[in-house]
């Protein structure tokens, strides 16, 4: 018999609870564990050919240990395998598994639209998954149980869509003889929710969905964030079959709460759907440039208002006393708000707008194509930081749609990947990831090609998605259509598998 995974605890260890064959579990270390504090000097950039798939590498600026995890091009005949999201949990909560998305396929034999797994400590992949959620990031860890998958359902069966909440069970069932997870079984989903009854006369949405004809989709919205870390309460919305003012889709927005299987208040919405925030305490609406919201998630209620552009990359995360904190990138902000590559604001208490990275701290104005991520639930505070800026480093020239460079390359923030803490202001540059085809000022941009940095929940790993346009910062290559891959920096308070 194979034993099933752990269930996970928190703090940064593995947590605790019935019996397991698991051979690895993540380190309880805190990320900044055997870093260096560069501070805001230039650091060189130096050239490095892409490395092959699953031989561990460092990189030469910053002496962190990377791996390439994917060939998506040899493997799937693929042109992307990305990191779904970075407001997406992609490993499971004792980082024994993890989830990849892998689309665009070269030719009709490639693979299109799958959702890879793959061994958490190991990267070997296993197998894609038969399930289909929402959308491409709507995929749900549980921050407990190291097997459970939510998701909403997104099938048709006999030609009438699903729209179920569900979950179900991933649970490993070989090893090969270096311990890494080689097979698993998928459980049949297990239904929590079906929201197809909710429509129907006399249903909690009725009302809200009433005379726009069959509901074909119930999903996250166009940029969702995690559920709740409690597993109970997430943000969803009915697409109404009609687009928005600015051509967004319209949604009938609700939340649920699994524990007493409730449905909260519905408003109609263009794109953004309220979110679960961290604690489940309150949902989170971030539609606006000028102001993000916090609700009440029964009745809709505003019960806080702060002047942050929620329209720009940002996640979600509790801070070291447990409160609800949003943090991002704030370009053009509203009036009260502030500027900088990495900001943020308390969601449960409200206050002041907070600058880690920014103008007021005598940084740059934030170089484009920045994403964040604060998928580290087991030690609150930290994030991780991907920016694209300037692919010839800071000391490049990224006025037209070719970088260039003179003397030697350099950066700080641009090109670079980082970890912040928000409660003490720390931050360590960690990394370059070299990807250059979403550069703002290129004339075939892709979007794939961002850096989607995904941190891990102990927080001693962080993903990331590249094209390694930036081999050699002297002459990046800005290609629109160029294999984009996914790596892992491994942090030094990563322990690896035990």
């Amino acid at each position: 018999m194979f034993a099933g995974l752990n269930s996970c605890g928190g703090g940064g260890g593995g947590g605790g609870g019935g019996t397991s064959t698991s051979t690895s579990a993540p380190s309880s270390s805190v990320p900044a564990t055997g870093l260096t504090a560069y501070g805001k000097k230039l650091l060189p950039y130096s050239s490095l050919a892409k490395p092959a798939k699953l031989v561990p590498f460092r990189d030469p600026d910053f002496g962190t240990k990377m791996v390439r995890l994917t060939d998506a091009q040899t493997d799937w005949h693929s042109q992307v395998a990305v990191p779904a999201y970075p407001t997406t949990q992609a490993w499971n909560c004792d980082e024994t598994l993890l989830i990849l998305y892998v689309t665009s396929p070269l030719t009709s034999n490639g693979i299109n639209g799958s959702w890879a797994l793959l061994d958490g400590n190991h990267y070997n992949f296993i197998e894609f998954l038969n399930i289909n959620p929402a959308d491409v990031e709507q995929f749900y860890w549980s921050t407990t149980d190291a097997s459970a998958l939510f998701y909403v359902n997104n099938a048709q069966i006999n030609g009438v869509q699903v729209n179920q909440l569900v979950k179900v069970a991933i649970t490993p069932t070989s090893r090969n003889a270096a311990g890494a997870i080689i097979q698993v079984s998928l459980g049949a989903p297990q239904v929590l929710h079906d929201f197809a009854n909710d429509f129907k006369s006399g249903g909690a949405l009725y009302n809200a969905v009433k005379g726009v004809g069959t509901i074909t989709e119930v999903s996250g919205g166009e940029d969702p964030f995690a559920m709740s870390e409690t597993n109970d309460l997430i943000g969803l919305g009915a697409y109404l079959n009609k687009n928005g003012p600015s051509g967004g889709k319209a949604y009938a927005a609700f939340s649920y709460r699994i524990s007493t299987n409730t449905i909260g208040a519905t408003k109609v919405v263009e794109g953004a759907v309220p979110q679960a925030t961290p604690t489940g305490s309150n949902t989170y609406f971030y539609d606006s440039t000028t102001s993000v919201s916090v609700l009440d998630p029964v009745t809709d209620a505003v019960k806080l208002t702060l002047p942050f552009d929620g329209t720009q990359h940002s996640d979600m995360l509790r801070n070291a006393a447990g409160d609800d904190v949003v943090a991002g990138v704030q370009f053009d902000v509203p009036a009260g708000g502030q500027t900088g590559t990495l900001v943020w604001t308390n969601l449960t208490k409200g206050g002041a707008i907070n600058v880690i990275i920014g103008p007021a701290k005598g940084d740059p104005y934030p170089p484009g194509g920045t994403l964040v991520s604060g998928r580290a639930y087991k030690v609150p505070g930290w994030v991780a930081v991907g920016i694209t800026g300037c692919p010839s480093g800071s000391t490049g020239n990224c006025q037209g749609p070719i970088p260039t460079v003179s003397g030697t390359p350099q950066t700080y923030l641009d090109q670079e990947v980082l970890i912040a803490n928000i409660d003490s202001g720390a931050v360590y540059r960690v990394a370059h990831h070299r990807t250059t085809g979403n550069y703002g000022n290129a004339t075939n941009s892709n979007y794939w090609a961002q850096p989607n940095v995904t941190i891990s929940p102990s927080g001693t790993r962080i993903l990331f998605s590249s094209d390694w346009g930036s081999a050699n910062p002297s002459a990046p290559v800005i290609n629109g259509n160029a294999i984009v891959d996914t790596y892992v920096i491994e942090l030094p308070g990563y322990s690896g598998p035990v």
